[in-house]
């Protein structure tokens, strides 16, 4: 009886400690699910160092995994932004040399999607805002801001690839890389952009594609022109394995265009629409289903697709010369009437297409050119 009772005691014991342990597990997911549901609750950055006890960067790597599950979680309508910055900031103060961060927030906060997002202009300015001092502080930790000033004041490009005060001006060669892909496309500054694919072509890691946009953007070409080269170098940086199908079409695209846009060949009908259809069968076509409107800015195919965007503009454009002069220089509204009056023999078609409607292309009067926007013909 006395062994029984010390078999039965010990049982009790187990299964005590174990129902313990797994209601504080419950207890500790509660606690994260809480965290990725409700950053407002994270801790001040100050804080944070000071509760670290000589762990931050085990801290920050616990952090950006919450980031990450952050992010999924409030994809939808991509509501994730309110806090990224906050998230990303606290991140990067426990380790200020941890680059992923930097990335995403450079990427994310200010990009605007008007299908999912619901943004007032004053909304949209505050996440620019906020991007800039992600910027600044990925600059201050991971560049010298003398040899920044240097390249930048230097014109010669083959000094800036020779000379040895301008090699590596940053850690890495992704900081100016991505920074020009902002200033061009979300700052609308091209001599910024410029500046900064000089300093990123200085870096001894840096892409061949750097030097290539550092040339491109001191050309005397479009912005057309130029919105193409950079779609197609910032799909060639995505670096991954499942992406070399998409890499090999952006090389075989490029020399084409660069053919195109010295005006050795003519960009005509049959050209653009092989080019569409090879786009759609070499990386997969668009499917709304497998849309992932939070991440696709990371991914190869989806500056694909933008670079092909910018050569069916570039077609319609040039077709829109044609018409204002036969029509008292007052354009075309859309690339449909273009094709309804015969001044194109291809209505491109674009990539982000949906059950009822989808990206058409129309004339842009701020601009004084064509761009896209959600609506149907």
């Amino acid at each position: 009886m006395k062994k029984i009772g010390i078999i039965l005691l010990l049982w009790l014991a187990l299964f005590s400690f174990w129902k313990i342990n797994n209601l504080n597990y419950i207890k500790h997911n509660q606690i994260k699910i809480n965290l990725v549901q409700h950053p407002e609750w994270l801790p001040t950055k100050e804080f944070a160092k000071k509760t670290s006890f000589g762990f931050q960067n085990l801290k920050a790597d616990i952090y950006w995994l919450e980031t990450i599950q952050y992010i999924g979680w409030n994809a939808i309508h991509s509501e994730y932004k309110k806090y990224l910055f906050t998230i990303l900031d606290l991140i990067t103060e426990l380790n200020p040399y941890f680059e992923h961060p930097y990335k995403i927030g450079l990427l994310l906060l200010p990009d605007y999607n008007e299908r999912y997002e619901d943004l007032t202009d004053k909304q949209q300015n505050e996440y620019l805002n906020q991007t800039e001092k992600i910027w600044l502080k990925w600059i201050a930790n991971f560049c010298d801001p003398e040899k920044i000033e240097l390249i930048k004041n230097e014109a010669n490009l083959v000094k800036i690839w020779t000379d040895e005060k301008y090699k590596n001006p940053c850690k890495s060669f992704d900081i100016p890389y991505y920074l020009a892909f902002v200033y061009y496309f979300n700052l609308n500054n091209p001599l910024e952009a410029s500046n900064y694919y000089k300093i990123a072509s200085a870096q001894s890691d840096s892409l061949e594609g750097a030097k290539i946009m550092a040339a491109i953007m001191q050309w005397k070409w479009g912005n057309r022109e130029k919105s193409f080269f950079m779609f197609t170098n910032m799909a060639k940086s995505q670096d991954t394995t499942e992406e070399q199908i998409c890499a090999t079409y952006v090389s075989e695209l490029e020399q084409v265009w660069a053919l195109v846009f010295d005006k050795k060949i003519k960009l005509d009908w049959k050209l653009l629409k092989q080019i569409n259809t090879t786009r759609d069968q070499s990386i997969w076509k668009y499917d709304e289903d497998q849309e992932k409107p939070l991440l696709s800015e990371t991914e190869c195919s989806n500056y694909v697709r933008k670079a092909t965007r910018e050569l069916n503009l570039y077609y319609i454009e040039q077709a829109n010369i044609k018409y204002k002069e036969n029509n008292d220089w007052k354009s075309a509204i859309n690339a449909k009437i273009l094709y309804n009056k015969w001044y194109i023999d291809y209505l491109p078609i674009d990539y982000q297409q949906y059950e009822d409607y989808g990206v058409i292309y129309e004339y842009n009067e701020d601009t004084w050119n064509f761009d896209y926007d959600m609506g149907k013909y």
